[in-house]
Protein backbone atom coordinates (compact mmCIF):
# COMPACT_ATOMS: atom_id res chain seq x y z
CA UNK A 1 0.00 0.00 0.00
CA UNK A 2 2.44 2.54 -1.32
CA UNK A 3 0.02 5.71 -0.72
CA UNK A 4 -0.27 5.16 3.20
CA UNK A 5 3.39 4.42 4.08
CA UNK A 6 4.21 7.79 2.10
CA UNK A 7 1.61 9.73 4.11
CA UNK A 8 3.22 8.15 7.15
CA UNK A 9 6.58 8.83 5.90
CA UNK A 10 4.88 12.91 5.30
CA UNK A 11 3.69 12.80 8.79
CA UNK A 12 6.67 12.55 10.19
CA UNK A 13 8.17 15.65 9.63
CA UNK A 14 5.51 17.10 12.22
CA UNK A 15 4.03 19.52 9.61
CA UNK A 16 0.74 19.04 10.62
CA UNK A 17 1.14 18.94 14.05
CA UNK A 18 3.61 21.72 14.14
CA UNK A 19 1.14 23.81 11.88
CA UNK A 20 -1.37 23.23 14.29
CA UNK A 21 0.70 24.60 17.15
CA UNK A 22 1.12 28.01 15.48
CA UNK A 23 -1.93 28.27 14.06
CA UNK A 24 -3.98 27.41 17.04
CA UNK A 25 -2.05 29.56 19.59
CA UNK A 26 -3.49 32.82 17.77
CA UNK A 27 -5.99 34.56 19.99
CA UNK A 28 -6.20 32.19 22.98
CA UNK A 29 -5.77 33.73 26.39
CA UNK A 30 -2.87 32.59 28.42
CA UNK A 31 -4.44 30.28 30.99
CA UNK A 32 -1.32 29.54 33.48
CA UNK A 33 -1.90 29.97 37.13
CA UNK A 34 -2.43 26.16 37.96
CA UNK A 35 -1.10 24.40 34.67
CA UNK A 36 -1.02 21.29 36.33
CA UNK A 37 -4.68 21.49 37.82
CA UNK A 38 -5.99 22.56 34.32
CA UNK A 39 -4.03 20.15 32.55
CA UNK A 40 -5.36 16.89 35.09
CA UNK A 41 -8.71 18.69 33.95
CA UNK A 42 -8.99 18.48 30.14
CA UNK A 43 -10.11 14.80 28.86
CA UNK A 44 -7.77 12.52 26.86
CA UNK A 45 -8.27 12.28 23.15
CA UNK A 46 -8.92 8.56 21.79
CA UNK A 47 -7.21 6.53 19.66
CA UNK A 48 -9.75 5.92 16.93
CA UNK A 49 -12.30 8.25 16.14
CA UNK A 50 -14.01 6.25 13.76
CA UNK A 51 -13.56 3.40 11.24
CA UNK A 52 -11.77 5.81 9.30
CA UNK A 53 -9.34 7.92 11.39
CA UNK A 54 -6.84 6.31 13.76
CA UNK A 55 -4.13 7.80 16.05
CA UNK A 56 -0.69 8.23 14.25
CA UNK A 57 1.03 7.01 17.54
CA UNK A 58 -1.31 4.02 17.18
CA UNK A 59 -0.80 2.94 13.60
CA UNK A 60 0.37 -0.42 12.71
CA UNK A 61 2.79 -1.57 10.48
CA UNK A 62 0.60 -3.80 8.63
CA UNK A 63 -2.17 -0.44 8.02
CA UNK A 64 0.83 1.60 5.87
CA UNK A 65 1.93 -1.47 4.40
CA UNK A 66 5.00 -1.22 6.09
CA UNK A 67 5.30 -4.76 7.87
CA UNK A 68 8.04 -6.25 6.07
CA UNK A 69 11.75 -6.45 6.66
CA UNK A 70 12.45 -3.60 5.12
CA UNK A 71 9.71 -1.21 6.08
CA UNK A 72 9.86 -2.63 9.64
CA UNK A 73 12.57 -0.20 10.52
CA UNK A 74 11.41 2.58 8.58
CA UNK A 75 8.10 2.42 10.60
CA UNK A 76 9.48 2.59 14.10
CA UNK A 77 11.19 5.19 13.47
CA UNK A 78 8.41 6.84 11.70
CA UNK A 79 6.00 6.49 15.07
CA UNK A 80 8.67 7.45 17.33
CA UNK A 81 9.08 11.03 15.34
CA UNK A 82 5.12 11.15 15.44
CA UNK A 83 5.36 10.79 19.14
CA UNK A 84 8.27 13.38 19.89
CA UNK A 85 6.02 15.91 17.27
CA UNK A 86 3.05 15.34 19.88
CA UNK A 87 5.00 15.64 22.88
CA UNK A 88 6.44 19.31 21.54
CA UNK A 89 3.23 19.96 20.72
CA UNK A 90 1.28 19.44 24.19
CA UNK A 91 4.29 20.90 25.95
CA UNK A 92 4.66 24.25 24.10
CA UNK A 93 0.57 24.67 24.88
CA UNK A 94 1.17 23.75 28.47
CA UNK A 95 3.97 26.44 28.48
CA UNK A 96 1.93 28.89 26.99
CA UNK A 97 -1.68 28.48 28.07
CA UNK A 98 -1.68 25.64 30.76
CA UNK A 99 -2.49 23.01 29.25
CA UNK A 100 -3.65 21.09 25.77
CA UNK A 101 -3.90 17.36 24.68
CA UNK A 102 -2.69 17.56 21.01
CA UNK A 103 -2.88 14.04 19.14
CA UNK A 104 -2.62 13.39 15.31
CA UNK A 105 -4.82 11.21 13.23
CA UNK A 106 -4.29 9.88 9.88
CA UNK A 107 -6.96 8.33 7.46
CA UNK A 108 -6.40 4.64 6.55
CA UNK A 109 -7.37 4.34 3.22
CA UNK A 110 -9.15 0.68 1.89
CA UNK A 111 -7.27 -1.34 0.06
CA UNK A 112 -5.94 -0.74 -3.54
CA UNK A 113 -7.04 2.93 -2.72
CA UNK A 114 -5.72 4.89 -5.11
CA UNK A 115 -6.06 8.54 -3.44
CA UNK A 116 -3.67 10.05 -0.44
CA UNK A 117 -5.01 9.69 3.32
CA UNK A 118 -6.25 12.74 4.64
CA UNK A 119 -4.33 13.94 8.32
CA UNK A 120 -5.71 15.76 11.29
CA UNK A 121 -4.29 17.41 14.32
CA UNK A 122 -6.90 17.87 17.03
CA UNK A 123 -5.89 20.28 19.76
CA UNK A 124 -8.12 20.70 23.08
CA UNK A 125 -7.37 23.43 26.05
CA UNK A 126 -9.16 25.42 28.80
CA UNK A 127 -10.77 28.78 27.59
CA UNK A 128 -12.74 30.49 24.66
CA UNK A 129 -12.13 30.01 20.91
CA UNK A 130 -10.60 33.46 20.16
CA UNK A 131 -9.21 34.66 16.85
CA UNK A 132 -8.88 32.26 14.68
CA UNK A 133 -7.20 34.18 11.52
CA UNK A 134 -3.81 31.58 10.99
CA UNK A 135 -2.80 33.44 7.32
CA UNK A 136 -4.20 36.78 7.92
CA UNK A 137 -7.40 38.78 8.53
CA UNK A 138 -6.97 39.64 4.40
CA UNK A 139 -9.12 37.04 2.17
CA UNK A 140 -8.30 35.67 -0.83
CA UNK A 141 -9.88 34.55 -3.98
CA UNK A 142 -8.05 34.05 -7.09
CA UNK A 143 -7.22 31.59 -9.76
CA UNK A 144 -4.87 28.72 -8.42
CA UNK A 145 -5.23 30.50 -4.75
CA UNK A 146 -8.22 30.66 -2.35
CA UNK A 147 -8.06 31.65 1.28
CA UNK A 148 -11.45 32.53 3.38
CA UNK A 149 -12.81 32.78 7.05
CA UNK A 150 -15.89 31.24 7.38
CA UNK A 151 -18.44 29.93 9.50
CA UNK A 152 -18.96 26.44 8.97
CA UNK A 153 -21.67 24.39 10.61
CA UNK A 154 -21.40 27.02 13.49
CA UNK A 155 -17.73 26.69 14.03
CA UNK A 156 -15.02 29.11 13.08
CA UNK A 157 -13.05 27.99 10.33
CA UNK A 158 -10.36 29.00 8.29
CA UNK A 159 -10.45 27.32 4.44
CA UNK A 160 -7.91 27.26 1.82
CA UNK A 161 -7.71 25.13 -1.50
CA UNK A 162 -6.37 24.79 -4.70
CA UNK A 163 -7.93 24.77 -8.27
CA UNK A 164 -7.22 21.44 -10.03
CA UNK A 165 -5.15 22.03 -12.84
CA UNK A 166 -4.55 20.08 -16.23
CA UNK A 167 -1.11 18.20 -16.16
CA UNK A 168 -0.09 18.82 -19.36
CA UNK A 169 -0.63 22.87 -19.32
CA UNK A 170 -0.82 23.52 -15.41
CA UNK A 171 -3.73 26.07 -16.25
CA UNK A 172 -7.00 25.38 -13.69
CA UNK A 173 -9.57 23.01 -14.98
CA UNK A 174 -12.65 24.81 -13.24
CA UNK A 175 -13.55 21.43 -11.86
CA UNK A 176 -14.80 21.56 -8.20
CA UNK A 177 -12.60 21.44 -5.67
CA UNK A 178 -12.28 17.87 -4.12
CA UNK A 179 -11.18 17.07 -0.26
CA UNK A 180 -7.50 16.33 -1.36
CA UNK A 181 -7.19 20.21 -2.92
CA UNK A 182 -8.22 21.46 0.80
CA UNK A 183 -6.26 22.72 3.81
CA UNK A 184 -8.79 23.48 7.02
CA UNK A 185 -8.63 25.03 10.49
CA UNK A 186 -11.90 24.62 12.25
CA UNK A 187 -12.70 25.36 16.07
CA UNK A 188 -15.27 25.30 18.53
CA UNK A 189 -15.92 25.59 22.76
CA UNK A 190 -17.53 23.26 24.57
CA UNK A 191 -18.24 23.30 28.31
CA UNK A 192 -15.09 26.07 28.82
CA UNK A 193 -12.77 24.19 26.28
CA UNK A 194 -11.88 24.83 22.73
CA UNK A 195 -11.54 22.15 20.53
CA UNK A 196 -9.71 22.75 17.22
CA UNK A 197 -8.71 20.62 14.21
CA UNK A 198 -6.69 21.33 11.52
CA UNK A 199 -6.34 19.08 8.31
CA UNK A 200 -5.20 18.23 4.90
CA UNK A 201 -7.09 15.96 2.74
CA UNK A 202 -11.11 17.07 4.43
CA UNK A 203 -13.39 19.39 3.13
CA UNK A 204 -14.84 22.18 5.47
CA UNK A 205 -18.04 20.10 6.36
CA UNK A 206 -15.63 16.84 7.11
CA UNK A 207 -13.69 18.99 9.78
CA UNK A 208 -16.80 20.48 11.60
CA UNK A 209 -18.35 17.23 11.66
CA UNK A 210 -15.67 15.66 13.42
CA UNK A 211 -15.26 18.30 15.73
CA UNK A 212 -18.70 17.39 16.46
CA UNK A 213 -17.44 13.81 16.79
CA UNK A 214 -14.40 14.50 18.96
CA UNK A 215 -16.27 16.60 21.26
CA UNK A 216 -19.08 13.19 22.17
CA UNK A 217 -16.33 10.97 22.39
CA UNK A 218 -14.45 13.05 24.99
CA UNK A 219 -17.42 14.58 26.63
CA UNK A 220 -17.90 12.75 30.00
Amino acid sequence: MPIARSTLAGATTGVVLLAAAVGFGVGLPKVVDEPAAAAGSLPTLPDKLDDRFVALSNVTAEQVGMDTPEGAPQFKTAIAKIKASEKEASAYFTKEYGAARVRGYIAIPPPGSQTGSAQMAVTIAPGAPGLLNPQGPFMTDEVGAHYQLKDVQGKRCSVTWRDATDPATGMPTGQAPTAESYVVQCRTESKGLTYDIFSNGLTPDEVAGYLDKVIDLTDS
